[in-house]
């Protein structure tokens, strides 16, 4: 993958304190490590490192019918540190 190529979309759930967010972003694969890298755009995004380790087997791979679109889901959650 080039530098300027997103990998595939992703969509994750943040615990920041005792709240909870829904944040959207893409996949990055670096070393037989699989990352979620938080979109800028996402109101939430402030609350995540710019990185977050995933685990690949809680990820499910989502097909909306209507438009064709693709993504994965991360099943489990980003537990961020309240500061």
């Amino acid at each position: 993958m080039s530098d300027n190529e997103q990998g595939p979309p992703v969509t994750f759930r943040v615990r920041y304190g005792r709240d909870t967010f829904a944040c959207r972003g893409f996949l990055l694969w670096e070393g037989g490590i699989c990352y979620a890298v938080a979109d800028p755009a996402d109101d939430y995004s402030a609350y995540v490192p710019d990185r977050v380790r995933l685990e690949e087997s809680d990820l499910e791979l989502k097909h909306d019918a209507a438009s064709g679109h693709q993504w994965y889901q991360y099943h489990g959650f980003i537990v961020v540190p309240y500061v």
